[in-house]
């Protein structure tokens, strides 16, 4: 029996270890990528990768340790053996990753340098080149991958935006694509999407412009089941925008480092509300913040003391990005506090899977920000994200080489809901959509927020000057859909996803994982033919 085909669609570092895991396994690959090879969210990424390594343990980290940090940062909504595989495979991740070229931090003894990060229990982060990892990281797969194209060991399709997943054949998957201002398709036995987020939802976002719900789009327009997209996770210390729109976000390790949020008036307003203070879980510092500023406060992050303390040029030499970043918007954190607001980040829901990729359609898989194996909960931990994309990727590359025909993910734990066909009237474009979510799908949520906007979204359309942004907009409304019809149907507050309005805390109606699936959903590639996009 010939090995099979496998389509990847996605070049960040879900993709990346999938094409290489595919190619040590001896399996024909083609990888599609919407932009550039390793263009994408994650070489954005600044924390790190979190990992018990053996340097840890001499130190007293443990991988249960890990485990347990990682469930109470989820509010214990996250699945505990995916949870243990997660922590477990992460020091062989490590090694693998070096084995890629990955240079991780070190010290002059050769000892990593390991981070502290909020809701770790110790120090357990390891960085590639000070607060660039994801790029590092990206830099390294990235060769990797690009050498074995150059040796025939896999195909690379670029500038390809996929429109639509064609499951009908028996065990024969179609995928078609944009390149340009063609419309092309190729054929493969298994697909993984590893398509990334959907930052592009909302007005702020610490995602690049490109995240826009790709993956869940596609996986929903093919069928699949869609969970927990009410938990929506938003970064703390995103500058301003207003204020510095180019500046960026500064990464939760200047706060492991030391620093504290403060508002204008000097008050460091964390320790009243947490015990861990500024270190708290990231759904309770964001929604301090922007309790804060509904009180009319302003937020900065202060780190002066922090270089005080560790000598002049530290920060800069720990956070070189960052320090370059703010020093191109006239900032400098060793100088003083930076004004920061919380904005949309991740996405702890997405695509249905089990630990091996699987949807819940045969022959379809997912990995990364665009997958749900249900480890991060209602909150993900820090510097979880690149280290779940990667263990569960390449677990899904070996289940899409030796899968049985017919074999998919169980949704036996989820109340599945069905999302109605939609009586589209009003035209509806990105800059509404962006508005209408950050209101109703924000780190604040009411009942009757999310009804006005599934009234709103039902009755609409989407409308775009390209196919390419009508796409990608459709990708969005799609998502937004599931988001509002998820946090209208949770009542009650649970990690990222807070319901003002909630009479009480329902823990048993929260242990509830919810799924969802279209009623109908014509092809993209149809829409595309019957719709006009306007100029």
């Amino acid at each position: 029996m010939s090995p099979r085909t496998l389509a990847i669609i996605g070049s960040g570092v879900a993709g990346l270890c999938a094409a290489l895991e595919a190619v040590r396994l001896g399996l024909p690959a083609i990888l599609l990528t919407k932009q550039q090879l390793g263009d994408g969210n994650s070489s954005c990424a600044q924390g790190g990768l979190s990992a018990v390594t053996a340097q840890g343990e001499a130190a007293g980290d443990a991988v249960a340790s890990h485990v347990a940090d990682t469930l109470r940062a989820g509010a214990w909504h996250g699945g505990a053996e995916a949870v243990q595989e997660l922590c477990a495979s992460a020091a062989g991740l490590v090694n693998t990753l070096e084995e890629h070229a990955v240079q991780f931090d070190k010290d002059a003894s050769g000892n990593y340098q390991l981070g502290l990060e909020a809701a770790h229990s110790a120090h357990r982060i390891l960085h590639a080149g000070g607060d660039a990892t994801g790029a590092g990281l990206v830099a390294a797969l990235t060769a990797a991958v690009r050498s074995a194209e150059r040796r025939g060991l896999i195909d690379v399709i670029e500038n390809a935006l996929v429109v639509d997943l064609d499951f009908a054949g028996a065990h024969r998957r179609t995928v078609h694509y944009l390149q340009g201002d063609r419309s092309l398709e190729l054929y493969a036995d298994a697909v993984l999407l590893a398509t990334g987020g959907l930052g592009s939802l909302y007005a702020a976002s610490t995602n690049p412009q490109g995240a826009t719900a790709d993956g869940i789009g596609l996986a929903a327009r093919a069928g699949a089941v869609i969970s927990d997209l009410e938990f929506i996770q938003f970064h703390p210390t995103l500058v301003d925008p207003q204020l510095h729109p180019q500046a960026g976000m500064i990464s939760e390790a200047v706060r492991g480092e030391g620093a504290v949020l403060v508002n204008e008036l000097g008050q460091r307003f964390m320790l009243e509300l947490d015990e861990r203070a500024d270190l708290a879980p990231r759904d309770v510092v964001a929604r301090a913040i922007h309790a804060q500023y509904q009180a009319d406060h302003q937020v900065f992050i202060d780190a002066r003391a922090v270089e005080t303390l560790k000598g002049a040029g530290f920060l800069a030499r720990r956070f070189p990005s960052i320090t370059a970043r703010l020093k191109a918007s006239g900032l400098d954190m060793a100088l003083a506090p930076i004004p920061v607001v919380a904005a949309q980040h991740y996405a702890m829901g997405g695509i249905h899977t089990d630990t091996r990729g699987r949807t819940s359609i045969p022959g379809l898989y997912a990995a990364g920000e665009c997958a749900n194996t249900t480890v991060h909960g209602a909150n993900r931990l820090a510097s979880n994200s690149l280290l779940e994309a990667m263990v569960f990727a390449r677990n899904a590359v070996n289940a899409m080489g030796a899968d049985a025909p017919g074999r998919a993910c169980g949704i036996g734990e989820l109340v599945v809901g069905q999302l109605p066909a939609v009586q589209a009237q009003a035209p509806l474009e990105l800059p509404q959509l962006q508005s209408l979510a950050s209101e109703h799908l924000g780190v604040y949520r009411t009942g009757e927020g999310a009804e006005q906007l599934i009234r709103v979204l039902d009755a609409s359309a989407p409308v775009a000057q390209d196919q390419r942004a009508l796409v990608e907009l459709d990708n969005l409304y799609t998502c937004a859909r599931m988001i509002a019809y998820a946090a209208k149907q949770r009542t009650q507050s649970l990690g990222a996803h807070h319901r003002v309005d909630a009479a009480s805390q329902d823990n048993a109606g929260n242990i509830v994982r919810y799924g969802w699936v279209l009623d109908s959903a014509q092809p993209m590639i149809r829409q595309l033919e019957n719709k006009e996009v306007h100029a």
